[in-house]
């Protein structure tokens, strides 16, 4: 298996780089900056032989195309892409300022469309590909210091299941994965003073997208929320909520 990975220099796309480079596939990642090295897991990645990279921004498009061309290079093909890159911004919205909200748009909704964009076609020749993309439980649920992340991972699910429609007949998977913040190797790392045990652990993600890369059957058009319990009664009691008050809306007319 062939994999393009964005967003590797840290936390979650790191994790994968070493994970599916450790279990013989090929890997090729996309950032800003290369995973930290010597030491930690990171040098498990240089180590392996099956890592290749570019460094570049998800936001240029000159960059995404020489990236998906090394890619190609690198691999001989891509089999799946994870759309993993990710700003976030949890300020108050009269804090944030104009370029952070572009950028916050650019990163979480458009580059994941342009990098699909580039490698559909080669999917398509190939007769199959599969697409993650990274969301999040901020997509679904609503909060005051949200304003610049919730839409654009919102739209990003939205974006995926339409994509899914037009590639369901072409053989190719578009499924999105809505974690919350959970913790991974560099986060525990940066932020010791945070209770790492009541977060959700990064391997329970990981395991996720092993299900939807590896999987035979053709799942297609779904986007899994990895709630934790509390979380997930929190996010169904609003749902339901709000279908009881749009019904008893017809009430009053």
């Amino acid at each position: 298996m062939n994999i393009f990975i964005t967003g590797i220099s840290r936390g979650l796309g790191k994790e994968l780089a070493v994970h599916y480079s450790e279990l013989g596939h090929k890997v090729f990642g996309f950032s800003r900056s290369l995973p930290e090295h010597p030491g930690g897991i990171a040098k498990k990645l240089y180590d392996s032989g099956n890592f290749g990279y570019y460094s570049g921004s998800v936001n240029s498009d000159s960059d995404i195309d020489a990236a998906v061309g090394e890619a190609i290079k690198f691999m001989g093909s891509i089999d799946a892409l994870i759309n993993n890159a990710a700003y976030k911004n949890f300020k108050m919205p009269d804090e944030i300022t104009v370029e952070e909200y572009k950028e916050s748009v650019q990163t979480n909704l458009t580059a994941p469309i342009l990098i699909c964009r580039k490698i559909i076609p080669h999917f398509i020749k190939n007769g199959k590909g599969k697409i993650i993309n990274i969301s999040s439980n901020a997509g679904l649920v609503s909060y005051e210091g949200g304003t610049a992340y919730c839409p654009p991972k919102a739209g990003l699910i939205n974006y995926s299941q339409c994509l899914a429609k037009f590639l369901k007949n072409k053989n190719i998977s578009v499924n999105v994965i809505s974690p919350p913040t959970f913790s991974t190797d560099d986060y525990r790392r940066t932020r010791p003073d945070i209770n790492h045990g009541k977060l959700l652990q990064s391997d329970k993600v990981i395991k996720l997208i092993d299900y939807l890369i590896f999987s035979r059957k053709f799942i297609t058009g779904k986007n899994f929320p990895v709630f934790r319990l509390k979380t997930w009664l929190k996010y169904y009691y609003y749902r339901q909520f709000e279908l009881l008050e749009y019904l008893f809306q017809f009430r009053l007319k």
